[in-house]
């Protein structure tokens, strides 16, 4: 299941109202409560297993979270993980800190009435390159946590560009816009709109870089490798999530593969993956 763009090319009109709403009052979620507690109580040096327990169960989806990836085949416990403190050890604070971004995204950015379906595939999607950029920059060496949370956030533009459509349509006419508009929108929009999104929740500035230069890596003005990591792993969620692709389906002459320095045989390694990435994906919904 990968989410693909249909080539239309979106209307001038369309493409006006969205740009002036951007650039004047582009309404941006805010970040949970609970997510921030979590990530300054990770960045804390003194980080304490007990505190940040007591904070993640205030949060019931949170905690629901952090206990079915703690219990995923990847992580293959031996027994049940049934506390957060057993979850907290198992996962280390790293894991901990990305499960609370993903689920205050989930909760605040991913969720647009009438667009169900969708906004779960887009959801998906990100999830899926979040773990496959991980997993890239864990065979190159580079940060993994990083690569996680970039890719995690590489798409965050495309539900807030749709919310902010749909609301601007609703104000314009009845009528509902439809779906090739929207996507087009979207496929425009999004990274900008994303790099803003990172900015909003005083996130590091070099993701905001890789956000709104996933697609076209080679014109982001530094953080490059990063930029690279996320590339592929973007590539890598599409072909995974497609039930009918094979290992062989996966373009092996993609040039970011060169660029990456990634050989056949680490390639087949990422691909070989595939299982345990769809499972923590799950895992994320």
């Amino acid at each position: 299941m990968t989410i693909r763009t249909p080539a239309v090319v979106l209307p001038e009109g369309v493409r006006q109202l969205l740009r002036q709403r951007i650039e004047a009052n582009l309404e941006l979620p805010i970040q949970s409560q609970t997510s921030a507690l979590v990530l300054a109580e990770c960045n804390n040096e003194r980080c304490d297993a007990q505190r940040l327990s007591t904070i993640i169960s205030l949060d019931q989806s949170l905690t629901g979270h952090v206990l079915g990836v703690a219990n995923s085949a990847t992580y293959a416990p031996k027994e049940p993980i049934v506390s957060l403190q057993q979850a907290i050890s198992r996962l280390g604070i790293s894991t901990i800190c990305e499960i609370a971004v993903a689920v205050s995204l989930k909760g605040k950015v991913f969720d647009v009435p009438g667009f169900g379906t969708l906004v779960r595939e887009m959801w998906m999607h990100s999830a899926a390159t979040a773990v496959y950029s991980r997993e890239v920059a864990r065979l190159l060496r580079a940060n993994v946590e990083g690569a996680f949370l970039s890719g995690l956030l590489h798409d965050v533009g495309r539900p807030i560009v749709l919310q902010n459509l749909v609301d601007v349509a609703r104000t314009k006419t009845d009528k509902p816009v439809p779906a090739k508009i929207l996507m087009a929108a979207m496929e425009e929009f999004h990274a900008a709109v994303g790099k803003r999104m990172v900015e909003h929740w005083d996130l590091p500035e070099w993701m905001g870089i890789v956000v709104e230069h996933h697609h076209d890596y080679k014109q982001a003005p530094e953080r490059a490798r990063e930029t690279m990591i996320v590339h592929l792993g973007d590539q890598l969620a599409h072909w995974a999530l497609d039930e009918g692709n094979e290992e062989c389906d996966f373009d092996a002459n993609i040039e970011v593969l060169d660029d990456l320095n990634v050989y056949s045989d680490d390639l087949a390694k990422l691909l070989a993956l595939r299982g345990d990435v769809l499972d923590v994906t799950e895992a994320f919904l």
